[in-house]
C-alpha cells in the first residue's frame, strides 16, 4: 500500500469527496421529502378546512332548523308539552303556558304527575306505548269558572331506529268549536221553530182579518161604553196583527238593500217617529255625531232596528230620564260605531244573555220577538249588537255596522267564455 502523502491527500480528497456526494444525494432526498411533507400537510390542510367549514355550515343549519322548530313550536295555538322517559317535563310551549297558566321555566323538569296530578293520558302513553288521537276531555284552571273543553292527542317520541325518547301531548282549546255547534243547535232550533210559528201565523191572519172587519164595523155603529169595549177590541186585534206579522218575519229571510246612508238623516227620521213617545215620558235628547257619519246597510231596515232599541229606551224610563245618541267611525275607519244609552231601570245580569232570543221578553205585553229581529238585521248588514246594561242605573246597546258592507261579501267571479 502506497503511504507517501500524495497517496494519503488524494485518498483522503477522494473520500471526502465522496462523503460530500453522498450528503448532497441525501440532502437532495431530504428536500424532496420535505416538499413532500409540505404538500401532504398543505392537503391535510386544505382537508381539514373544508371538514371545518362543512362542519360549521351543518351546526349553523343544525341551529337555525332548532331555531326553527323552536319558533314553530312558540307559534303554535295548540298547547304541546313533552315528557322524557322517566315522565319529567322537558317541553312546555307558550300556548300551555296560556292554556294551563303555568311557566314554562317552573314546570321544566318536574314530573308530569306532580305538576298536573290526575290527567293520566300523557303517562299512560308513555307506559303503555298507546297513543291517542283527538281525545276530548276538559281543563279545570284557576281564572275559570267552567272547564275549559280541550282536545287531546298524544304520540311517543321515537328515533328512527325506534327507540323511544318519551312521549308528546298536542291540547287544542275547542271552546269557540263547541260555542259554534252550540249555535248550529240553537239555530236549527230556531228555524224549525220560524217555520212552525209561521205556519201558525198564516193560519191564524185569514180570520184575524175578517174578526178585525167585523170589530170595525160595530166599532163605528156602536156608541158609549160599547164602543170603548170595541175600541179595546180593535187595539188587541191590532196587536194580534202585528205579532202574526213578526211571527211570519221568523220564517222569512232578512235580505238588505244595500246603499251609503247618511247617519245624521237616518237619525233624524228615527226622532220623528220617536218624538211624542220620548215627550210624554218626560225623556231629554242628547246626540252627539262626528261629522260624515256614513255605513252601508238598507235605510228602512236600520230605521226599525233603532226604532225598536230607541222606543225600549223610552218605556225602561217612565218617569223621564237622559236618552243619549252618539256615533263615530273606529280608527280603522271600517265600522260605524253607534250606542243608543238610557238612565233607565236597566236590564238584570241573568237575562242579558237572554234578550236576543226569539219569543223571550220581561215586558208582560211583549212578543218578545224585536230584540231578535233587530239582531237578525244586524247580523244580515254584517254587524255586531252587544249590550252593557246594570240594573238600576240604565242600558248601553252599541252596535257596529261596515262603512262599506262590499268587503265583507263573498267575491263573485267571472267565468270566461270558451
Amino acid at each position: 500500500m502506497d503511504s507517501t502523502p500524495e497517496n494519503l491527500d488524494r485518498d483522503l480528497l477522494d473520500f471526502f469527496s465522496q462523503a460530500f456526494r453522498s450528503f448532497d444525494s441525501a440532502s437532495e432526498k431530504l428536500a424532496d421529502a420535505y416538499s413532500d411533507l409540505e404538500k401532504r400537510l398543505e392537503n391535510v390542510n386544505q382537508e381539514l378546512e373544508r371538514t371545518n367549514q362543512e362542519l360549521s355550515r351543518s351546526l349553523t343549519e343544525k341551529e337555525a332548523l332548532h331555531n326553527q322548530l323552536a319558533c314553530v313550536l312558540e307559534s303554535m295555538t295548540a298547547a304541546v308539552v313533552a315528557v322524557d322517559l322517566e315522565g319529567n317535563i322537558n317541553l312546555f310551549n307558550q300556548a300551555a303556558e296560556r292554556l294551563m297558566e303555568k311557566e314554562g321555566q317552573l314546570v321544566i323538569g318536574q314530573h308530569y304527575a306532580d305538576v298536573f296530578g290526575n290527567r293520566p293520558l300523557l303517562l299512560e302513553t308513555l307506559n303503555s306505548k298507546k297513543a291517542y288521537v283527538r281525545f276530548e276531555g276538559s281543563i279545570k284552571t284557576a281564572r275559570t269558572t267552567e272547564p275549559i273543553p280541550v282536545q287531546i292527542s298524544t304520540v311517543l317520541i321515537q328515533q328512527s331506529d325506534g327507540q323511544i325518547l318519551g312521549a308528546l301531548e298536542m291540547i287544542n282549546d275547542i271552546s269557540e268549536r263547541v260555542e259554534l255547534e252550540e249555535q248550529l243547535g240553537r239555530s236549527t232550533a230556531l228555524a224549525e221553530l220560524g217555520r212552525m210559528a209561521a205556519e201558525v201565523a198564516h193560519d191564524l191572519r185569514n180570520p184575524l182579518g175578517a174578526i178585525r172587519l167585523y170589530a170595525g164595523m160595530l166599532q163605528q155603529e156602536l156608541t158609549d161604553d160599547r164602543k170603548q169595549l170595541a175600541d179595546s177590541v180593535v187595539r188587541g186585534l191590532d196587536t194580534l196583527e202585528s205579532i202574526t206579522y213578526n211571527l211570519l218575519s221568523l220564517a222569512r229571510p232578512i235580505k238588505p238593500s244595500f246603499q251609503f246612508i247618511d247617519i245624521v238623516e237616518l237619525m233624524r227620521d228615527v226622532i220623528i217617529y220617536t218624538k211624542h213617545a220620548m215627550m210624554e215620558n218626560n225623556v231629554v235628547l242628547i246626540e252627539n255625531y262626528t261629522q260624515h257619519l256614513v255605513c252601508h246597510g238598507d235605510f228602512e231596515q236600520l230605521k226599525q232596528v233603532l226604532l225598536n232599541i230607541i222606543l225600549n229606551a223610552i218605556q225602561a224610563m217612565p218617569n223621564g230620564g237622559n236618552l243619549s245618541l252618539t256615533g263615530s267611525i273606529d280608527e280603522q275607519k271600517e265600522f260605524l260605531v253607534f250606542c243608543v244609552e238610557d238612565d233607565g231601570c236597566g236590564i238584570p245580569q241573568d237575562i242579558q244573555d237572554k234578550i236576543f232570543t226569539p219569543f223571550f221578553t220581561s215586558k208582560p205585553s211583549g212578543s218578545g220577538l224585536g230584540l231578535h229581529t233587530v239582531n237578525r238585521v244586524i247580523e244580515a248588514h254584517f254587524g255586531r249588537i252587544r249590550v252593557d246594561s246594570q240594573e238600576g242605573r240604565g242600558t248601553r246597546f252599541y252596535i257596529e255596522l261596515p262603512t262599506d258592507a262590499r268587503q265583507n261579501q263573498p267575491p263573485v267571479f267571472e267565468v270566461g267564455q270558451m
